[in-house]
């Protein structure tokens, strides 16, 4: 690398530390900063994306090209910013709860600029967008490196202030600790050394690439395995069946990760087709049947899916969720249709869907953060539209959810719900927005709407098992106490399903104890002396699996019991110890 370029990568990371250090310094005299996301998130975008565009491409700064790419990227995610901060921000809320909303558009822009930056130096080499897909293979790999490698030196560089530091506070020296720790050190001097290790990145370039190369290579023999396991889990679906896999409540997750890993391994082994793998040929076989079994799983996934939003119509989670099956899903029927070609090289056909795949991603996320695909916006409309047509009634709705989460469209559309005069229990629902509108936090576990319970709407919320098992009235009498009274809390209240409790002996003295289901916060109650009290919590690896669909299928098939300890507790003068499991 020439001086005068590494002088440029410099001189740019230099003038993003200085930018981001007079942004916080603005920041810190807003007496609301929230009020302002509208402008600040766009001018953190702008010189974050446009600096690191120019460090990034810093061979090709003489091009005017370069900085037509950099300012016209800037500007529309900047746009894009500018309409996430506007619907983030909710005036009568702490600023913390537009966090969310910002961190998905942080990881949403940076994923784009990624994804562009080798169709730009493409563009700027060849002067079309994607005619070398080796070049736009090597330039991919080629920046993760380069970002990796300046990441690993910021690291080591703080490491050795970090230790400077913490040898002269030893001595009661707090100079350089003070100094350190200041945000008008810390910027400036974090971004020169980003910039210094980009700039160290080309002196060692050749051996780099190398290392990438033969780190994808040593990852692309893991293919087998993944595509081993991909058609055994196919494979069990057949004698087990599908049922097993709805009552999880996470098996598109794991699918859609297991699809994730199949596509990054793939193009491991493969790379730009230069360096494809010599496995043996039965191992090429057992490849080319993954890959047609990988939509299998999206047709899996996609059914899954659908049936939770038929149940529950949209929200955020859902939304992110389809996207990542219908993005997956050009990877997985592409790959299938090349594999069923029986082309010899795989990467002839591969090339195409990876580009198509990369483009539909940048423009999923682009429109993410717009009113087209606004998470937001689709799920609110979704549980409205429930709402309103009787599908989720008014004591089952969760307002905290567009109170707290759903951002400026979720409070909008609540403040319209005071005004709805159409609804069968208007009263009621008027009563319960007014309630979340009032607001500041929401409920621990987002807990119930509404401040008071009685023995009525208890019961309404409860589910006794096993099926047929009688709810005793005291037992509601006594948990409406301990509700209003603040001494228990009921997390499960804001979901629109029930919950639930299993009426069953756990001291063998022939009455059944209440064992009450609410995730980390299950408890157990007993009734002594004719009267009923908590006698302790439930305690286990997987916690979060007492809540939820999963939970309710157990149940109800009566696929629980109880079991004798098999370990006796230990007392120590006054204190009692129990054996826990590895």
């Amino acid at each position: 690398m020439k001086r005068e370029e590494r002088m440029w990568i410099i001189a740019w990371a230099a003038l993003l530390g200085f930018s981001l250090l007079m942004l916080h310094n603005w920041v810190v005299t807003i007496n609301d900063p929230g009020a302002y996301f509208v402008v600040i998130l766009p001018l953190y975008v702008t010189v974050t994306t446009l600096s690191l565009t120019l460090q990034m491409l810093s061979r090709y700064r003489t091009e005017k090209l370069l900085w037509l790419l950099a300012v016209g990227f800037s500007a529309v995610v900047a746009g894009t910013a500018s309409y996430v901060g506007y619907h983030a921000w909710i005036e009568d809320l702490r600023n913390h709860f537009s966090y969310g909303p910002v961190f998905l558009m942080s990881i949403s822009v940076f994923t784009c600029w990624f994804i562009l930056m080798p169709f730009a130096e493409h563009k700027l080499f060849r002067h079309s967008w994607c005619d070398d897909y080796t070049l736009l293979f090597s330039s991919a790999w080629s920046n993760t490196a380069k970002l990796l490698s300046a990441a690993v030196f910021v690291g080591l560089f703080w490491g050795l202030l970090v230790l400077w530091a913490g040898l002269f506070k030893v001595l009661q020296v707090t100079f350089f600790y003070e100094l350190f720790t200041g945000r008008n050190f810390v910027y400036p001097v974090t971004a020169i050394a980003f910039g210094l290790g980009l700039s160290l990145y080309s002196a060692k370039e050749e051996a780099l690439v190398n290392l990438y190369r033969t780190s994808l290579n040593v990852l692309g023999w893991l293919l087998p395995l993944v595509t081993f396991i991909m058609l055994l889990f196919l494979l069990a679906l057949l004698f087990r069946g599908l049922t097993p896999l709805w009552k999880t409540g996470y098996a598109t997750t794991l699918m859609l990760t297991l699809l994730g890993v199949m596509v990054f391994l793939f193009n491991a082994a493969w790379q730009d087709g230069s360096g494809a793998h010599k496995f043996p040929k039965w191992i090429i076989n057992l490849i080319s049947f993954g890959l047609v079994a990988m939509p299998l799983y999206i047709a899996l996934c996609a059914y899954s899916l659908g049936l939770r939003i038929f149940q529950y119509g949209w929200s955020i989670e859902r939304i992110w969720a389809a996207l990542a099956v219908f993005e997956l899903s050009i990877y997985a029927i592409g790959y299938a249709l090349i594999s069923l070609r029986r082309q010899v090289d795989w990467m002839v056909g591969a090339k195409v869907v990876n580009i198509v795949g990369a483009i539909m991603m940048v423009a999923l996320l682009m429109l993410i953060s717009t009113p087209v695909l606004d998470p937001a916006r689709i799920s609110v409309n979704s549980q409205i539209g429930r709402l309103l047509t009787d599908k989720t009634a008014v004591d089952d709705f969760d307002f905290n959810y567009l109170r707290f989460n759903a951002g400026k469209y979720g409070n909008d559309e609540l403040r319209r719900l005071m005004n709805n005069t159409s609804h069968p229990q208007a009263d009621l629902l008027h009563t319960k927005v007014e309630l979340t509108l009032k607001k500041k936090f929401p409920n621990h576990g987002r807990g119930s709407e509404s401040s008071e319970w009685d023995h009525e709407k208890l019961v309404r919320k409860l589910k006794l098992y096993p099926e047929g098992a009688l709810l005793d009235p005291a037992f509601v009498d006594f948990l409406v106490k301990q509700l209003n009274g603040k001494e228990q809390r009921l997390n499960c209240a804001a979901n629109n399903q029930s919950c639930q409790m299993l009426a069953i002996d756990l001291n063998a003295d022939g009455s059944d104890e209440l064992v009450f289901f609410d995730s980390y916060s299950s408890r157990v109650f007993s009734l002594e002396n004719g009267k009923w009290r908590k006698i302790g919590g439930l305690i286990g690896t997987d916690m979060h699996k007492l809540t939820g669909q999963s939970l309710m299928q157990s149940l109800e098939n009566r696929d629980v019991e109880a079991l004798p300890n098999k370990w006796l507790d230990i007392r120590i003068n006054t204190d009692q110890y129990s054996v826990s499991g590895n």
